[in-house]
């Protein structure tokens, strides 16, 4: 294989793991807000949810670069020295995420800025793209674009929406139950749950437009 099917391999691959570890988390996020399991029960299932949802974190940025690096290979855009650049920031970035997830602070007030900096990048990019087939001239790709921006997007909006659960979860773990706590971390999960089902379906509408590469 050449270094275009490799990187094509390589992307589909991250692709399947984002969506699985994704999938596993969410499942997992239902079991965490039962307060009918015990305490340690639900913390033991929290550091689960945790272990699995940072390689779907992880995937976020692999995904970009590797798809970014394959369009370049195949001729699909024409970006240069750009996309090599975000071919050697994408692994930087997941670093960052994985220190990140090992209690980095600094790190992650940083990340919150530089997903807020990607994500209207990628907005501007695929909005030109549509209007005016520029930076990528092909109508699929640009469209995939599209679905990682709201990605992104709603990535961020999750992050805030969970504020709330972090601050209760830790305090029936360390204090103990009571309605208003259960009624915090219910509810967090319940607003977060929309945005997740919205990566879900960019990720499936990305890889449809990517599998049947359409003439739009």
């Amino acid at each position: 294989m050449d270094r275009s099917e490799w990187l094509l391999v390589a992307h589909i691959v991250v692709f399947a793991a984002w969506f699985g570890t994704d999938l596993a988390t969410f499942t997992l996020s239902r079991r965490v807000v039962s307060s009918s399991t015990a305490p340690a029960s639900r913390a033991a299932i929290a550091g689960a949810m945790m272990s699995v949802e940072i390689f779907a974190r992880l995937c976020l940025p692999l995904a970009f670069g590797t798809g970014v690096l394959t369009a370049e290979e195949r001729g699909w855009i024409d970006w240069g020295w750009v996309a090599g650049a975000i071919g050697v920031a994408a692994p930087l970035w997941s670093i960052a995420v994985w220190l990140i997830h090992r209690g980095s602070t600094v790190l992650a007030r940083v990340d919150l800025w530089w997903r807020s900096a990607v994500a209207v990048g990628v907005w501007i990019a695929a909005i030109a793209s549509l209007v005016n087939d520029d930076p990528v001239g092909v109508r699929w790709l640009a469209v995939k674009l599209v679905c990682f921006a709201v990605i992104i997007t709603s990535g961020i909006v999750i992050r805030f929406v969970l504020r709330p659960f972090s601050v209760a979860f830790g305090q029936i773990l360390a204090e103990g139950s009571t309605p208003e706590r259960e009624a915090i971390v219910a509810g967090s999960i319940r607003r977060a749950q929309p945005f997740v089902v919205v990566i879900w379906a960019s990720l499936l509408a990305a890889a449809a437009m990517a599998v049947a590469q359409p003439t739009l």
